[in-house]
């Protein structure tokens, strides 16, 4: 019986040890929105006494505000807009780099102000190069061409160098002139000025003896292949009309079984394989897909660059508000005079702390 009634005592100790965990649960908890209740109250004080600073000097930060507007306006009316326009290009022999090499020649111009140089470059008058501001020069790529890019390029990796080379590590590998596909961007204080350089821009793009002969001697390559498929074309074609007359004769001809027209082509006869129009027709057929790729790339390849998209007639706006005082000095004036009372009121403090 005495046993019985001592077994209570370890649940009511149970029970106590449970209570005070739930109150230092609670507590914590009570704390941890205490301290998100004051920071949310400390920002509230904070706004509220910038509030009434700026409303007990009200006239100092409106006349601020006002003044940096019209100043503003001024400054901007009076200020050359700055245009930008872009052209987009494709890169043929390997030229990306000597075109990235030009365009900085170009834009080191446009920074130093050579408006002689430049001038004597685009064709342009000097008075003319002096409103060109700068040159800019990116690659035109997407994550989309970046993977076939990449597809190509591992299809022709060994089995280790696969296991290597992830996807990543040839992104990062990529430099700027990997890249067929680039746009071209060029600032000017006169928005009419870049159908008035886009010959002789796109002219110093390419300008590089090597490249010129290269694509010299890629221009006859694809002509005489060009040539050499169309001359196998009409032989095809002569093939085929001379079949079709002796299908016309045999045709003419009693049937005798077992017998037909004995026509080979390459190594058929020694298999003794007979050779009807559809396999002619299908070699004529594949020449001409083979032609027509040549006139394809005679078209690709026609230039050193080739201009996707030229410049516009008219540049468009491209200052962003930054760069517009009408809104950067209104800023700026009303920070001023905000710093000004903030260090004033510092001082008073300072001052007043020194006298205790």
């Amino acid at each position: 019986m005495s046993q019985d009634l001592q077994n209570p005592q370890p649940q009511q100790s149970e029970e106590v040890d449970l209570g005070q965990l739930f109150k230092l649960i609670g507590k914590a908890f009570d704390r941890f929105f205490k301290f998100i209740a004051s920071i949310f109250i400390g920002i509230y004080k904070v706004i509220l006494l910038l509030l009434v600073h700026i409303y007990s000097r009200f006239v100092w930060y409106a006349g601020a505000v006002v003044v940096g507007v019209v100043l503003g306006f001024f400054i901007d009316k009076n200020t050359d807009k700055m245009y930008g326009a872009n052209m987009f290009i494709e890169t043929n022999f390997k030229s990306a780099r000597q075109v990235y090499e030009n365009v900085k020649q170009l834009h080191q111009l446009a920074e130093d102000e050579d408006t002689l140089q430049l001038g004597k470059i685009l064709n342009i008058d000097p008075s003319k190069a002096t409103k060109l501001k700068g040159f800019y020069i990116t690659p035109d790529v997407d994550e989309n061409e970046i993977s076939e890019m990449y597809s190509e390029f591992y299809l022709k990796l060994d089995s280790l160098s696969r296991v290597t080379m992830t996807y990543d590590r040839y992104k990062e590998s990529l430099i700027s002139s990997n890249f067929p596909m680039h746009k071209i961007g060029v600032a000017s204080t006169d928005k009419s000025i870049y159908k008035k350089i886009e010959q002789g821009f796109t002219n110093k793009l390419i300008d590089n003896p090597y490249l010129e002969e290269l694509l010299q001697a890629n221009n006859k390559v694809l002509i005489q292949e060009e040539q050499a498929l169309k001359t196998q074309i009409n032989k095809t074609d002569s093939l085929v009309t001379q079949y079709l007359k002796i299908r016309v004769l045999e045709s003419q001809k009693e049937p005798v079984q077992g017998s037909g027209t004995n026509l080979y082509m390459g190594d058929s006869e020694s298999n003794g394989l007979l050779v009807d129009e559809s396999k002619i027709i299908e070699k004529r057929l594949a020449l001409e897909r083979q032609r027509r790729e040549v006139i394809k790339r005679q078209a690709e390849e026609k230039g050193v660059v080739n201009v996707l998209a030229g410049f516009p007639e008219t540049g468009y706006d491209i200052r962003e508000w930054t760069d517009k005082m009408k809104f950067v000095l209104p800023i700026a004036l009303f920070s001023i005079i905000f710093l000004f009372f903030i260090v004033l009121g510092l001082g008073k403090f300072l001052k007043s702390q020194t006298q205790k």
